[in-house]
């Protein structure tokens, strides 16, 4: 009798505490990104370090937050969106994801300005180093992949939100253009506007957060198997 009520006992539900651990992420990468635009120098990475090595400490500490914390947020609102717009969410996720691990590349590059620094090397080439490290091909292939997919990435997400409601449609548009006001205020060197764009993004990711919170369980995944269902699935594998 213990032996059937063992096998038939269902294993511990961790939906809910999936479903709220995705929805405190969300948010967290762009907002970590937000501050990080708003405090990096736009001076060569070489006299930046130099002239305030702790500003570019904070920056890539803040850059390390959003490393880890992007790529769970853009799964989580793809593991939404997938139900109300199902072949759009397959275009978010191709592009945003491996756009959000490319960050990653970027991050290793972005080091070699302050330690150079620390290391007492001259900054004119720490600079060098780092331009010649910028032309490699791997390194233009994680830019490359960055820039587009985050960027397309975005704006798709915003348009597959606006399309699906899942937030206010004024909100959902501003969410679209996010990263393109992000790319225009790289080329005005503008941190202002840098820090609005990506507060944009991260307030997009907070409104699908709080849909992902209301989210019943039994629509935002499967039930784990209990011991029988799952001795049952294994056997009709195997034959």
């Amino acid at each position: 009798m213990s032996v059937t009520a063992g096998a038939t006992r269902a294993r511990r539900d961790t939906r809910r505490f999936s479903r709220i651990a995705a929805a405190v992420l969300m948010p967290v990468g762009p907002l970590a990104v937000a501050l990080l635009r708003f405090i990096i120098p736009f001076d060569p990475p070489a006299v930046a370090a130099a002239a305030d090595p702790a500003r570019l400490e904070v920056v890539m500490a803040l850059g390390a937050v959003a490393t880890f914390t992007l790529v769970p947020g853009a799964y989580a609102a793809v593991h939404l969106t997938r139900r109300y717009q199902p072949v759009l969410t397959v275009w978010v996720a191709a592009l945003l994801i491996p756009g959000y691990l490319g960050l990653a590349g970027l991050a290793v590059v972005d080091g070699i300005a302050p330690a150079g620094v620390r290391r007492g090397v001259d900054p004119a080439a720490v600079t060098a180093i780092y331009d010649g490290v910028g032309e490699l091909a791997t390194v233009t292939v994680f830019f490359g992949v960055f820039l587009i997919g985050h960027i397309l990435g975005t704006v798709l997400l915003g348009i597959l939100s606006f399309r699906a409601r899942l937030m206010p449609r004024a909100f959902a548009l501003l969410f679209a253009v996010s990263q393109p006001l992000h790319l225009t205020a790289v080329m005005l060197a503008n941190n202002w506007l840098d820090l609005l764009a990506w507060s944009l993004t991260a307030a997009g990711m907070a409104f699908l957060a709080l849909r992902v919170l209301r989210t019943p369980d039994e629509e935002w995944d499967l039930p784990p198997l209990t011991g029988r269902t799952s001795e049952r699935a294994s056997h009709a594998v195997r034959s």
